[in-house]
């Protein structure tokens, strides 16, 4: 089961934007400059990443992913 890296919730959605990549929650990551930089600052890479390979979904618990053009046709 995963928990936040900072408060060990794991009744919370967790997103992997704490330090190297770990899962944290939204009021951990946002609790001081430091963190919600870098939260800010590991999903602008996870973004850049994925959207030069095609459209981004964001708002998965795995953070940004790329979706093919064909996968969002099927979805509709």
């Amino acid at each position: 089961m995963k928990t936040c890296y900072y408060c060990g919730s794991t009744g919370k959605e967790l997103r992997p934007y704490g330090p190297g990549g770990s899962d944290v929650c939204f009021p951990c990551a946002m609790e001081t400059p430091e963190r919600e930089a870098e939260a800010k600052s590991i999903f602008g890479v996870l973004t850049d990443m994925t959207g030069s390979l095609g459209v981004t979904l964001i708002g998965t618990e795995q953070g940004p992913i790329n979706v093919d053009i064909e996968d969002i046709e099927k979805m509709k």
